[in-house]
């Protein structure tokens, strides 16, 4: 199944088994959804990513319009079924999460 995977250092198109353990390997603990589109797009990050402090993720809270933290996946939604992520999408998801990251990097002076 094609997702986006969205790290605090960049964004990556990858290929993943559609099954909960590796939702869970992607975020690093239990899973949580973030509805994107309703019925056609959701962000699985980690429920416990604020205790475990994960550090912030600005390319996947400028998508979801919220603080997210740590890895993310960005998948497609069929009814109850995750799905591959329409391709439609992935170029605009793509650049959003890369030039939020580019931002936050000059903002944090880590960008020469």
């Amino acid at each position: 199944m094609r997702a986006l995977k969205i790290t605090p250092t960049g964004a990556e198109i990858i290929y993943i088994k559609p099954e909960l353990k590796s939702y869970q390997d992607i975020v690093g603990g239990y899973i949580e959804c973030v509805t994107l589109a309703p019925g056609r797009l959701a962000m699985i990050v980690d429920e416990e990513g604020l205790l475990k402090e994960y550090p912030l993720n600005p390319g996947a809270s400028a998508i979801a319009e919220r603080c997210i933290v740590g890895d993310v996946c960005i998948v497609g939604v069929d009814e109850d079924d995750f799905t591959d992520i329409p391709s439609a999408v992935l170029p605009a998801l793509l650049s959003v999460a890369n030039l939020a990251l580019a931002a936050y990097q000059i903002s944090e002076g880590s960008v020469d």
